[in-house]
This record gives structure tokens, sequence and C-alpha cells, in this order.
């Protein structure tokens, strides 16, 4: 079978909570369908994939790191442990930052976040010592993580990496109701008799508790070719589709324990056609009823979505499998149904 994409469908419902904040504190929005609805950004969500724990324990390897402290965190601890003097290691790590990033300034830090990991990172220095001219083509292969996300250096494009995967921002399958909490912290030592006894600390917050769907695909032919390696391709859409399960954005997380996973998946391995995103599903926003909660009407809008998409296609050449856990039964045409999330998984890998 010659997989062209993969993609995955999620519907997830989190409580009040404020997963992804904009400059003003708030949780991000957008308007889609002319209805104000609530947001997480794709680079939210992708820094979630990448360091939730089942990506590196499945692909078998430490995800990059994206950091401006390269030089002191990573490079002349590497050359220290080489046995170079600190002050030659000082030398050849700044050295090395200003060709790689035609940095010039007099600082620790780059002016960009460099994001690679420490096997290509290493390879790379070793070979910038060498004095080879074309040190840069003799870089290890790239991170998996690297492979899917890609990486953009302006000043070395020739270490770019074309992203394998795409992933949307969420929004809400309804219209945003955004609140406000009014919290108090209390002092401790505080006497209760002063005349100024009341809170010690005050403020107010925004949250809201939203339906989110999210897609996402991942292009199977670029992303062995970022690889170099067709069984590490496989490993690694495998830990992009578990680690998409627990992706579960860290904002305020400590004040709201958002640890909702989601409740409906779709996945999809494409043949022949172009990727689909399904999110127009929504752009009448999904409603409770007094049959049914939101959770089953934006499933249901799915769905009908779904096959009406299929049909309009011209060319939909692709397996499709859902797993669920609403209280009514889902079996559209042409979609196997899977008891969990494990075996959709299963069911995805299996056809690449």
């Amino acid at each position: 079978m010659t997989v062209k994409t993969v993609e995955l469908h999620l519907l997830q419902s989190f409580p009040p909570s404020c997963v992804n904040r904009d400059g003003n504190n708030s949780p991000k929005d957008c308007v889609f369908g002319d209805v104000r609805r609530a947001r997480i950004s794709s680079q939210c969500l992708k820094r979630a994939i990448r360091q939730a724990d089942s990506f590196a324990e499945t692909v078998g390897e430490s995800i990059a790191t994206r950091s401006k402290q390269m030089r002191d965190k990573k490079l002349v601890p590497y050359l220290l442990a080489q046995g170079k003097d600190l002050a030659t290691a000082e030398t050849t790590a700044d050295a090395f930052r200003r060709e790689l990033a035609k940095d010039d300034k007099k600082s620790n830090l780059t002016s960009v976040g460099l994001y690679f990991g420490d096997a290509e990172l290493f390879r790379l220095i070793d070979a910038f010592q060498t004095g080879d001219s074309k040190w840069k083509q003799n870089a290890a292969r790239v991170s998996a993580d690297v492979a899917l996300f890609g990486r953009m250096l302006a000043e070395a494009s020739d270490l770019n990496v074309d992203a394998a995967s795409q992933v949307a921002h969420a929004i809400s399958t309804h219209r945003l109701s955004q609140d406000m909490d009014y919290w108090t912290a209390a002092d401790d030592l505080k006497d209760r008799a002063e005349a100024d006894a009341g809170a010690g600390m005050l403020g107010t917050s925004e949250f809201n508790a939203s339906v989110f769907y999210r897609y996402a695909c991942v292009s199977l032919p670029i992303l062995e070719k970022n690889l170099s390696d067709p069984e590490l391709a496989k490993k690694c859409i495998e830990a992009f589709l578990l680690a998409s399960f627990e992706a579960i954005p860290t904002g305020k997380v400590n004040g709201h324990a958002h640890f909702t996973p989601p409740y409906l998946a779709l996945g999809v391995v494409r043949e022949k056609g172009m990727p689909i995103n399904l999110c127009n599903a929504f752009l009448s926003p999904a409603k409770a009823t007094r049959e049914s909660g939101l959770d089953v009407a934006s499933a249901t809008k799915l769905v009908d979505h779904l096959v009406a998409s299929r049909k309009m296609a011209p060319v939909d050449q692709a397996s499709y499998f859902l797993a669920h856990q609403l209280p009514i039964s889902i079996s559209p045409d042409g979609v196997e149904v899977v008891d969990g999330y494990a075996p959709l998984v299963s069911k995805v890998v299996n056809l690449l």
C-alpha cells in the first residue's frame, strides 16, 4: 500500500480552563462561521505533542531542543567532555555559533532559538572543527520531532527541514462563552482584628469550557525523506498519534487540572486524494439539546460532514477508522469502528 498522508481528527472537551493564553492573559479565541470561538494555537498543540512522554518512548529517542542557549548548555559541555580546556571550548563554540547563525553580536545567546537534537548538533560541530568547507553537509539525521515539525534557519538555509506534518488551530465546535473568575488569596499571618483584615491579594482571570475540534495530517513521503529511514518514519507516525491523544496544553493546569483526553478520534490513511480538514462541519455552531449534549451534537455534525465531504471529493482513496466513548452508536459507511484509541493507532500503523 502506497500511503500519501495520515490524518487525525479529534473531539476533546475541556472543563473550565485557560489552556492557551494570549498577550492579555485571556484564553485565545477567533471568529469562525461569523461566531466567536475558543481557540488553541497549532504551535501550542505541537509543543504539547513533542513533549508528551509517549512521543520519545515510542520513537525511541529523546526530542530535540529549541533554545538560544546552545553555546553554554550544549556545545561548551560537549567540547569539555572531548578534553578541550574551557577557553578553547568557548572559542570554538563562539566560532561555530557565528558561522551557523551568522550571529556576530557579543553574547552567549543566539538571536533566535536553534532547534537541534543532540546527535545532529554534536555531529555538526565535529564537522565544523575539521575545517571542511562543506561541513554542514556532514550533519547526522535530524531528530524525529524536527522531521515532523520542520526547522527554518534564515541564516543557514541548507539546514532547513520541510515539515512533514501540518497541525491546525483547534477551535470550539460551538459559540464561545467566556467567563471571569474573581479570586482572592489570604495572608495567613495577617491579624484578622486589623482594620484591613481583607485578602492579601485579589484579582480576576478569564476562562471557558469548550469542546474543541483538532486536526492534523502527516505526509509520509516527506517524513521518510527527512529521516532517510522508512521504519523509523513508521515509528514516528505511531509516536505522533499516541502523543496527540495525551497532548494537553499546560496553561494554568495547576488551577484547572484539565486532564480530559479526546472522546472521539478519526484516523485516516490516505493513498490518493487531498487531505480533508473537517472543520467546516462547525461553520454552523453545534448546540446542545434536551436529548444530547455538546459532545454528541459535535460528533454528529462531524460524522455527517465527513460523509458529505467524501461524496464531494473527486478522489478519496483512503481507509477510515473511528473510535469514541459516546453513549450512542456511530457507524458511517466506509468507516471501520474500533474499540478504543490504541486499536485505532494499530490499524493506522499496520497500513503504513
